[in-house]
């Protein structure tokens, strides 16, 4: 009988893990979020910490906001490099693009040339995605991660958006949503 009770134990165990396993496949379930600090919306999952790194002026400081999930996290940074609003497009495009640019070759010297990239607009604010995938032989636990970046300028704010983890989670649909839902404060 202690054995047949130890062997249902184990099998409950084992398939509360596997159901576990595939919800989190699936991708987290997002909810809206609005950081009022950073002046961004977004779709979020439950238990996003908000952290301001102080910089020595305004212009350096970055607001952040970071989940952490199982096999990876979802972060929004937000800095403000122009602090008022300029009437001045073709200035702001300008300056936009040399912050795009810049990030650009950030990441390449970090993670290497990604798998892919493209020009876009999200929310009014243009930008660049980036996606790299980079292989278990390359990092410390020895699992595959893909690292999804966009970085977006909405003549104001300047906006890192990330999701970072195992394959199965960063290529879900609610990354998708995750990443294609933030944009400034309305």
């Amino acid at each position: 009988m202690k054995r047949l009770m130890s062997a249902l134990s184990v099998v409950i165990l084992a398939s509360s893990l596997l159901a576990g396993t595939s919800a989190s496949a699936e991708g987290p379930k997002l909810r809206a979020f609005t950081n009022q600090t950073a002046r961004f919306d977004a779709l979020m999952p439950a238990g996003v910490t908000n952290q301001t790194i102080s910089g020595k002026t305004l212009l350096d400081t970055e607001y952040r906001s970071t989940v952490e999930l199982i096999g990876g996290k979802f972060e929004v940074r937000v800095r403000v490099p122009i602090p008022i609003k300029l009437d001045d497009k073709e200035l702001l495009d300008q300056y936009g693009a040399s912050l795009v640019d810049q990030a650009d070759e950030q990441f390449t010297k970090a993670f290497g040339q990604p798998a892919s990239s493209k020009s876009m607009t999200q929310n009014g604010a243009k930008g660049k995605d980036f996606v790299f995938r980079i292989s278990g032989k390359r990092t410390r636990d020895g699992k595959d991660l893909v690292i999804r970046r966009r970085v977006l300028f909405d003549g104001q704010r300047l906006y890192q958006i990330i999701a970072e983890g195992s394959p199965s989670l960063v290529d879900s649909p609610q990354t998708d949503d995750f990443l294609d839902s933030v944009g400034p404060m309305l």
